[in-house]
Parts: C-alpha cells; structure tokens; sequence
C-alpha cells in the first residue's frame, strides 16, 4: 500500500486512487456501511482495514470538472464501464476515493447518497506514504547520464 501511496503523492499528473475494504474478520462490520452507521459503532474508516483496488491517471474527460462531478463520473466508471484491469467489486459504500487535481488530493468516503471529505484519512495517508526513507537518494546513478545507446536513438528521432 505504501508504494502506491508514495506514488499517488508524488504525481506530477491529475491521478486517482480506489480504495476497497480487505475482506476478512476485522472489517467484515465496516464492509458496505455508511459513515453514521460506522459512527453509531464508534469507528470511522481506518487506512490500514483498506487495500489498493484501482490506481490511474484521471481521464481526460474530467478535467476542468470541479471535484463533486469528477466524483459522480468515477463512481459511474467503475459501476457501469468498468475497465478490464479493476480487479475489485463495484463502487459502493464505505469505498474510499482519493483524488489528485492540479496538485491539490483530497480523501471521500463513498456514502449512502453522494460523498463525504475525509480530511483525517488524507492525513494518514501522507503519513503513511512518508514513512519510510524515499528510495531516491539510495540508489546510484550511471556515471555518464546519457548512454551512446541513448544518443543514437535521440539523434534518430530528431532526424525524421
């Protein structure tokens, strides 16, 4: 979860992420449960009870909708047109979708009507995206960045 998570987070494009309740005793009660009924029972969506189920670049259909409709259209996604890779069930209630827009991510909670903003959620998320050391200053770099390989295929290119 971890990895995806970093690279929801460090996305230069508009992305989304759908997050579905593992299957299993400890969320066998919050599985298709809206956020009043979790909260009658004194809990409210817990990251670690969720796994990645879906991870993409927005479609280019959504940008410039504001966030409400870009939610409605991903819930109509993945419940009537969902693509051949989502290996999770329909969009429904207690689903979360985190939404990545011009660099600004948000957390919703899909409700019984419509969505609500999980605030909190998102926090544990970058927490959790940041918890261990970024990769990047670990590993080495080639000592010569453009490989003759590299420059032929450049050169190739430039030429047609």
């Amino acid at each position: 979860m971890q990895d995806v998570l970093e690279r929801f987070f460090a996305a230069e494009s508009n992305v989304y992420l759908i997050l579905q309740l593992k299957s299993g005793p400890e969320t066998r009660n919050e599985q298709f449960e809206s956020l009043d009924r979790l909260a009658q029972m004194g809990k409210k969506p817990d990251l670690m009870h969720y796994e990645n189920a879906y991870f993409a670049n927005t479609p280019a259909y959504l940008h410039g909708m504001d966030t409400a409709e870009a939610l409605e259209e991903l819930y109509m996604q993945f419940n009537l047109y969902r693509p051949p890779d989502f290996k999770g069930h329909s969009l429904s209630v207690s689903d979360v979708i985190a939404l990545k827009l011009d660099g600004h991510a948000c957390a919703f909670f899909v409700d019984r009507i419509g969505f609500k903003e999980l605030p909190e959620f998102l926090e544990k998320m970058k927490e959790t995206a940041c918890s261990r050391p970024s990769l990047k200053g670990q590993l080495k770099r080639p000592e010569r960045p453009d490989s003759p390989a590299k420059g032929k295929k450049h050169r190739e290119r430039d030429t047609r």
